[in-house]
């Protein structure tokens, strides 16, 4: 199929945003706010900022009526939202903090964007799933992601493009829920207990990702369907996130628990630090998402060489503004 570019680009359509209120929903609209870039943002339980050039809407989308209103002049539908994210045993992603079922939430939602988009017309979707999506994965997080996947891609929306994500991370003092759950083992004196990770860590940082995001919502596409693998700049030891955490807010000078021992105490901090109000994933949680490309995935992909790499390390956004 030849590459075409979209017929309109510069603005011309508007941009839906599902998940504003999220982590990487905000950067995201930082993002397009800063290039004028004209959005709709579905809210559902937040109030949102004040940011230039976006309208913000609220809506539930687990009623389609709702989604089909918002949907007018969008050309580009970017869903980021997602119930209980990253919960990775589904006895505990079952319920919500309320006791309500969630276990067909996130997938009803989808269904019912994707039925909304097709009764429109919209012409493309940007869904943000992650690293290690699965049917036979053994986080529920994963499986519900390919499930919302396979959803997407059998669908009759023109454009679809599958974004796989590494965990993404920002500076020291956002909170973002893989540095917060590592912060969380740290708040004993003296000693912090290091779980083992055989694979090596490529977190991605939020404005990179958010960048990502931008740049797809108006590439020119070869095929109707698209697959796209992105992690950070670097592959890091689970020690060296550590260390570089530790040294980021100031307990350097703690001594890491590692190996088996490191790995039975976790959970057994996690559980004693956990204050009531923290409803953020467990390390564990995030530790199933992957971090490896699929090699497969990246042969003769002509999107890949029109994203950017990313400008953020690890290392340095933890430490050297630090301080």
């Amino acid at each position: 199929m030849k590459q075409v570019p979209n017929d309109k680009t510069g603005g011309e359509d508007s941009i839906l945003v599902a998940g504003s209120a999220g982590f990487i929903g905000k950067a995201l609209i930082r993002k397009l706010s800063d290039a004028g870039r004209a959005m709709n943002c579905l809210y559902h339980a937040h109030l949102p900022d004040p940011v230039p050039h976006m309208t913000p809407t609220f809506a539930d989308m687990m009623r389609r009526e709702h989604i089909i209103s918002t949907l007018a002049g969008v050309g580009t539908v970017v869903h980021l939202a997602w119930s209980q994210s990253f919960r990775a045993r589904w006895e505990e992603a079952f319920w919500a903090q309320e006791g309500v079922r969630q276990d067909g939430r996130n997938i009803a939602m989808v269904k019912n964007l994707v039925s909304a988009m097709e009764e429109a017309g919209t012409r493309r979707i940007i869904f943000v799933s992650a690293l290690g999506a699965s049917r036979t994965a053994e986080s529920w997080y994963l499986q519900e992601k390919y499930f919302a996947e396979a959803l997407i891609l059998n669908s009759k929306i023109p454009e679809k493009i599958i974004l796989r994500s590494s965990l993404a991370y920002a500076d020291l003092g956002a909170k973002d829920r893989l540095v917060a759950a590592i912060e969380r083992l740290m708040r004993f004196p003296w000693f912090y207990p290091v779980p083992k990770c055989q694979e090596k860590l490529a977190p991605i940082h939020v404005s990179d990702l958010a960048e990502i995001i931008y740049r797809l919502i108006d590439i020119a596409i070869m095929e109707p369907a698209n697959l796209i693998e992105v992690s950070g700049l670097e592959a890091l030891d689970i020690e060296d996130v550590f260390r570089f955490v530790s040294v980021g807010i100031g307990k350097g000078a703690h001594i890491a628990l590692k190996g088996l021992l490191g790995q039975a105490l976790t959970p057994l901090f996690e559980q004693m630090q956990k204050r009531r109000s923290e409803t953020s994933p467990d390390l564990r949680d995030l530790l199933t998402v992957g971090n490896s490309r699929d090699k497969a995935v990246e042969i003769d992909n002509p999107i890949l060489k029109d994203l950017p790499s990313g400008t953020h390390r690890f290392q340095e956004t933890m430490v050297s503004k630090a301080h």
